[in-house]
């Protein structure tokens, strides 16, 4: 996302589409950092970032260019946001943990003021696609009836079982907009991969703020 004096959407050198959203004072990126997009800061700061962490280049599975990064820690997420603003001359940054709230459709149902992990799992029986479970046919990309044969190899010994009844064609990640974007026009905001925020979860300031799901995700939690 972008803090800019910009009113109309527009696209950035990377090809991010940014686009404002009604209740907060910033435009969000439509969809999560691709690997393309990633992969040129990569080459761009590799030479003096030794803690870049290199997990997001082979995840272990099969990914295209469109995909989202996935293995990026917090920091190389706030690092990437510092070199966009450089290389774009405006400022990016994550978003923080109530403006995602207004991104995804539940800003007004929240105090703005309370503290991320006050706020955890209090709103229940709603989520990025309404209030049915389990989800709609294209709700995003979570773990489905399509994990199965991998489960079954013992390939993701973590889950338990996918969602019965739902099955979004994707074992893994998807590219970026492969699902229906929301009322805002932003994509992904529950399901392929988790998304950081700025805030700290915890008042001992050791866990950041993830929010959104993945396509590992199989309970309404």
């Amino acid at each position: 996302m972008a803090n800019t004096p910009e009113v109309q959407p527009f696209v950035n050198s990377l090809g991010m589409k940014l686009i404002p959203v009604p209740g907060t004072k910033v435009l969000f990126s439509i969809w999560d950092t691709r690997r393309k997009d990633y992969a040129v800061y990569s080459a761009y700061a590799a030479a003096y970032i030794s803690s870049m962490h290199p997990g997001w280049k082979a995840p272990g599975f099969t990914q295209t260019d469109d995909d989202p990064v996935v293995n990026v820690s917090w920091e190389d997420a706030k690092a990437f946001c510092q070199w966009l603003s450089k290389k774009e001359g405006i400022t990016y940054r994550l978003p923080t943990d109530h403006e995602w709230s207004v991104a995804v459709g539940i800003g007004s149902q929240e105090d703005p003021l309370a503290s991320p992990a006050s706020k955890s799992k209090k709103i229940e029986g709603v989520y990025p696609w309404g209030t049915q479970w389990p989800p709609p046919k294209g709700a995003g990309n979570y773990s489905g009836e399509e994990m199965r044969p991998a489960l079954a190899a013992g390939q993701f010994s973590k889950i338990k079982d996918g969602i019965a009844g739902y099955n979004d064609g994707f074992v893994n990640t998807s590219p970026v907009g492969s699902f229906a974007a929301n009322q805002f026009g932003l994509y992904d905001m529950g399901g392929n991969v988790w998304q950081w925020c700025m805030d700290w979860l915890d008042e001992g300031q050791k866990v950041r703020v993830l929010r959104g799901g993945s396509w590992y995700s199989d309970t309404p939690a």
